[in-house]
């Protein structure tokens, strides 16, 4: 109580202060008449998106209360601080006044009830699991929309932009769009799924998508507070990019068997495995569970650049995923056919190391394409919109395509399959025994305290047998994708069998 009142006496004193100097300015520039001029001070309390809806119908936005004190430069606001706020806030928020101008500040519901003098507007509120994928501070969805209203409070001034003394303020709303609302493809269920599989990374994230469709079910990025949506980020791939080269293999029918003594060289560059293991003579399918680098170094020599650069670029590498209106995903980088006329980056590229740079949701987007048999769909992210007048318009996307053999896409997934079962992903193996991936510990050629930092990778699929989601798990500053990634992965999907 004394703390309250010793703080309370200070601030008193430090207003009244302030407005001792206020009116000596006024009495001594002679500053006595207001001013006729019909001028204003205009406080936004409230910018309102359109409401954002997962695929379920329920909100995404919108979907709590907010309550907003508007704080006005005079003794009765001052008085009433200590009924809403800490003494903390109280300092900062004096500090603001200082300025002669109202401010809004958010207050916490409980409190609203102790305020005698000061106005709580109560407006609509976000909460969120997915922050990245819609603020603008992330340049997510919100960059993209036009806000559908705008709630301000006018304050009338004199000539010289000084508050009036006894202006209570006039509440009105903007419209700025008709654009009520817009349902878009995240799922609810399976968010909250990745949003708890997510706990264990401290940096990186996770995309879902639905493999028949190619449908955005999650975006999760780690941690919380970063300003970046890492699905959407471009990052070194390294070994998740041999399932396009063994896909390259399979279309152009390229049986490839190779003895791997942990060790190739390429020109005047050596090559190894990690650890430089020995994997001895083995095919496509015990490469892709052993990851091993010499296997794809002297398959991508054998297959050549414009083999594996159309295939990926048929898989959508090298196209901007356009999410809603002019909100896109940059296209990965992949090396050019000149860059892979060197024999030396040709091998990097077998095993998705060098120039090349994905995005998360690329590779997931590649894994919607393989595990659908072969059919490529357009990615989609928004359903359809609803406006004022009641229409509600759905968003068109093209036709799927057939890029590639089913039989090869459902080999290649057996393949996958075996990773788990016999090699490097075994971590992501779930109760039922129907995971599918390829791990990765991709370089990044960026060093702390000297030690590279590594990018870790599981990229999968699941169920094996009927692949209903695609999954792409990655870590930064990572160990490796077998014992990063691979259990989150599990975790995932071990959760998603109970929806």
């Amino acid at each position: 109580m004394k703390k309250r009142i010793s703080c309370l006496s200070f601030v008193i004193v430090f207003l009244i202060s302030s407005l001792l100097g206020r009116v000596g300015y006024i009495i001594f520039s002679r500053n006595f008449s207001v001013s006729s001029v019909n001028n204003s001070y205009v406080l936004t309390i409230e910018k309102q998106y359109p409401t954002v809806f997962y695929s379920g119908g329920e909100k995404m936005t919108n979907n709590t209360e907010k309550y907003i004190a508007v704080l006005k430069p005079n003794t009765r606001t001052i008085t009433d601080l200590h009924n809403l706020f800490s003494s903390s806030e109280i300092s900062k928020i004096t500090n603001e006044l200082k300025q002669g101008y109202p401010i809004i500040k958010e207050v916490n519901k409980q409190k609203i009830s102790n305020a005698k003098y000061i106005k709580v507007y109560k407006t609509y509120g976000n909460k969120l699991i997915s922050n990245q994928l819609l603020l603008s501070s992330s340049s997510g969805l919100f960059n993209y929309l036009d806000s559908y209203k705008v709630k301000k409070i006018r304050y009338s001034t004199d000539a010289l932009g000084r508050m009036l003394q006894g202006s209570e303020g006039e509440i009105f709303e903007e419209k700025k769009s008709s654009l009520k609302g817009l349902k878009t493809t995240i799922n609810k269920d399976v968010e909250k799924c990745a949003a708890e599989a997510s706990k264990s990374i401290n940096s990186g994230c996770i995309v879902i998508m639905d493999v028949n469709s190619s449908s955005i079910l999650s975006c999760i990025t780690k941690p919380d507070s970063s300003y970046v949506n890492k699905c959407f980020e471009q990052y070194s791939a390294g070994s998740v990019f041999k399932i396009i080269v063994a896909l390259c293999a399979l279309e152009n029918n390229i049986d490839f068997y190779y003895s791997c003594n942990g060790k190739t060289t390429v020109g005047d560059t050596e090559f190894s495995c990690q650890n430089n293991n020995a994997h001895s003579f083995q095919g496509l399918s015990a490469a892709l569970a052993n990851s091993c680098n010499c296997y794809f170094v002297n398959l991508a020599l054998k297959l050549g650049k414009e083999k594996i650069l159309n295939t990926a670029i048929k898989l959508g590498f090298n196209e901007d995923i356009v999410l809603y209106n002019s909100w896109c995903v940059e296209h990965s980088n992949l090396p050019s056919e000149e860059e892979l006329s060197l024999n030396g980056q040709l091998a990097l590229f077998g095993f998705g190391q060098g120039k090349l740079t994905v995005s998360p949701l690329h590779m997931c987007y590649a894994l919607c394409t393989i595990a659908n048999e072969g059919r490529k769909n357009q990615v989609k992210f928004a359903l359809n919109e609803k406006y004022d007048s009641g229409e509600s318009k759905e968003i068109e996307y093209s036709k799927e395509k057939e890029l590639f053999k089913k039989e090869n896409c459902k080999m290649l997934i057996e393949y996958l399959r075996y990773v788990v079962t016999n090699g490097t992903g075994k971590n992501a193996e779930d109760i039922n025994e129907k995971s599918a991936g390829k791990t990765a510990t991709a370089q990044t050629g960026q060093y702390k305290n000297n030690r590279e930092l590594l990018n870790a990778w599981f990229a999968g699929v699941y169920p094996y047998d009927n692949p209903k989601y695609a999954i792409v798990v990655m870590c930064e500053d990572a160990n490796s994708g077998s014992k990063d990634c691979a259990p989150v992965f599990r975790h995932i999907v071990e959760m998603l069998n109970n929806l």
